[in-house]
């Protein structure tokens, strides 16, 4: 493990639930509401938050998640293919929106949020440190045998939330180490 990379504490391990609902919860939307998704202009659906997150989180799924080091080639290549799309469609029907970029735009979607929805239980249960997507590259290097010690911070910045908890139980021992000395030896005053 990386220096200074701690396993997720109590605080850590609650928010990656939340997050991970959050991920389950918008992956089923997706999912279930193609129809809509399709129809619907993008910035006029309530989707374009969630395209906001793929945007964010695409380059790591690569990058993190798979181990590869392509670094923002995945986001340059979506929007590249998404900006022909869109000219196409628009050259040929007189719509930017059409079935084809929505179609891309929604695998784009699946894959940030199907991997988020595999990651954080994985994550949760190994208490793997770092971002969500270190979870399953180091639960393959597991079962393979091999060391992962690869592990990338968290875009969100939870892993810094997971030295909390430590920091204060330290304290809290610490100071009661100390109440326990002074009302050892009474002389020590």
């Amino acid at each position: 493990m990386r220096s200074g990379m701690v396993r997720p504490g109590l605080v850590g391990l609650l928010i990656r639930v939340v997050l991970g609902v959050a991920s389950v919860y918008a992956l089923v939307e997706l999912i279930t509401k193609w129809a809509i998704f399709r129809d619907q202009n993008l910035i006029e659906s309530d989707f374009w938050f969630v395209t906001l997150f793929t945007l964010c989180l695409l380059p790591d799924v690569f990058n993190i998640g798979l181990r590869r080091r392509w670094g923002a080639w995945p986001i340059v290549v979506f929007l590249a293919v998404g900006a022909a799309i869109g000219s196409v469609g628009y050259f040929a029907s007189g719509e930017i929106w059409t079935t084809a970029l929505a179609a891309w735009v929604y695998v784009g979607d699946l894959v940030v949020f199907g991997a988020l929805s595999v990651s954080f239980p994985v994550a949760i249960a190994a208490r793997t440190p770092g971002c969500e997507f270190n979870a399953m590259p180091r639960l393959v290097a597991r079962l393979r045998g091999t060391p992962d010690e690869e592990t990338r911070r968290c875009i969100l910045g939870v892993d810094m939330l997971d030295k909390q908890p430590v920091r204060r139980l330290a304290a809290l021992h610490e100071r009661s180490q100390r109440g326990r000395t002074e009302t050892q030896d009474p002389d020590r005053r």
